[in-house]
């Protein structure tokens, strides 16, 4: 089981996505050489979404993005 891309599978058990679509992001995450923290590629803007991003905005005081980073976080446990 490879275990590269802990973000990127941590965010698609939380949102429920099938094996296929994980197996997807995490290939053009290989492909890309992104960043280990990436968690979804955003299409519209053409950027990988990255968990310290969204960790920095929780400690700033975001409320729900604290609380998204603690179930990410029990997910990778």
């Amino acid at each position: 089981m490879a275990t590269d891309y802990p973000f990127i599978r941590a965010y698609h058990k939380y949102l429920g996505s099938r094996e296929t679509v994980v197996d997807n992001a995490v290939r053009q995450a290989r492909r890309e050489f992104a960043l280990p923290d990436v968690m979804e590629f955003e299409e519209g803007v053409k950027r990988w979404k990255r968990f310290s991003e969204i960790e920095a905005q929780a400690e700033a005081g975001d409320e729900e993005k604290a609380e998204f980073c603690k179930k990410i976080r029990e997910i990778m446990r």
